[in-house]
């Protein structure tokens, strides 16, 4: 299969993609820690049908900032994806978001709603859905990692199985994505306050759709209340996939055939 790799110059950064494939057009995007390379599996299931989109969120792997400790704000993620799809395609996309990378593709929906034709946030990490004890969980959560976020990267190398120094440059790419997730982007998550309004009446003026996502072993976790209580605001009916927080790593083809029966039905509804 035949990967082709770009750059995109963004305001205060340079922005890594990959395209492979054919059919319409599917934006995935990564959460924190994460870059295109998470898709990796799910991507080339799906490459047969679409044509797949991914990259690496600014601040990650090899999408670099021009201003190392620049602020992290949804907005400026997602106007990265909104100048990504205008270089790709003019016609509504598929938008699949993933952890943080969901809430990104949200705000995505609100401020660019002609380039989404179908958005699926899968758990998104929206605090303000949450209460009491889920609240409690995900604040606690989110201290954890900033305190073993290396600890955490080191214990997931020493498990692959590959040559010393391919190990090691792939380590140092990732405590670079961990660092700056526990340094920037977590407190931006916290920040961002997402305009519920404003989605509602996009959601429902408009032909583009948002079906909110969450993991079938995850439902005892923040992540999947989000994704309930979102689908809850939006009246709409929650989609299960399988898995956990990140489901798509493991059970990729499930889960990228999973996708593919959803859109389907969609464009269905649609025709």
């Amino acid at each position: 299969m035949t990967i082709n790799n770009g750059t995109l110059q963004v305001p205060g950064a340079n922005i890594h993609y990959k395209v492979r494939g054919a059919g319409p057009i599917i934006l995935l995007v990564h959460g924190g820690g994460g870059d295109a390379d998470k898709f990796h599996h799910i991507a080339n299931h799906l490459a047969n049908r679409y044509t797949v989109v991914t990259y690496d969120r600014r601040g990650h792997s090899r999408s670099n900032l021009a201003n190392q400790i620049e602020d992290y704000r949804v907005e400026t993620h997602s106007d990265d994806a909104h100048s990504l799809l205008a270089k790709i395609t003019n016609k509504p996309a598929y938008v699949f978001g993933s952890s943080s990378g969901a809430v990104i593709g949200l705000d995505l929906c609100i401020r660019h709603p002609e380039q989404v034709h179908v958005m699926i946030p899968h758990e998104p990490i929206l605090l303000q859905l949450l209460h009491g004890n889920e609240l409690k969980q995900a604040e606690q959560f989110m201290e954890d990692l900033k305190k073993n976020h290396r600890s955490e990267v080191i214990k997931l190398m020493s498990r692959l199985e590959t040559d010393e120094q391919s190990k090691a440059v792939l380590t140092k790419r990732l405590l670079g994505n961990s660092t700056y997730f526990t340094e920037y982007e977590i407190q931006g998550i916290l920040n961002y306050t997402l305009d519920f309004e404003a989605l509602k009446t996009v959601f429902t003026s408009s032909p583009m759709k948002v079906l909110p996502a969450g993991g079938s072993a995850s439902r005892e976790l923040f992540p999947y209340r989000c994704a309930n209580a979102l689908a809850e605001q939006l009246k709409t009916e929650l989609v299960e996939f399988p898995g956990n927080h990140t489901g798509y790593t493991i059970y990729h083809k499930e889960f990228s055939e999973r996708l593919h029966d959803m859109l389907e039905k969609e464009k269905k509804h649609t025709c």
